[in-house]
């Protein structure tokens, strides 16, 4: 498995406030749509699964850390970094940054997952 993807992402009107920048639990909604578009990328069905009761995946912990502002029509680069905790746990770092300026962090995050037979 490779050990990091990269999802662009231009920022809806929708994820951000006010302001006009990305409220930060839309951070958390952006990182698990890079996380589902990674799955699509590999062929992984999960909702197949999902639906089957073949597994699930909750997550069991999520953060993130705003380190600079994100707005609205920005386009960003989420790069995800799978990382085995266990037999049946997983974690994903997530780090968000520009398109034009790939060296800037704009935030990172984590989410842990465990993987269940229901």
């Amino acid at each position: 498995m490779k050990d990091k993807f990269s999802i662009p992402y231009r920022v809806r009107l929708a994820d951000t406030d006010a302001a006009g920048v990305v409220y930060f639990a839309h951070l958390l909604e952006m990182c698990h749509t890079a996380y589902e578009e990674v799955l699509v990328n590999l062929g992984i069905d999960l909702p197949k699964w999902v639906r089957q009761g073949t597994i699930a995946i909750p997550i069991i912990h999520g953060e993130i850390d705003c380190l600079r502002p994100i707005f609205w029509g920005d386009f960003v680069i989420i790069t995800l970094t799978p990382q085995l905790v266990s037999d049946h746990e997983f974690a994903i770092t997530y780090r968000f940054t520009s398109e034009r300026e790939s060296d800037q962090i704009l935030a990172k995050g984590q989410t842990q997952h465990v993987c269940i037979n229901p």
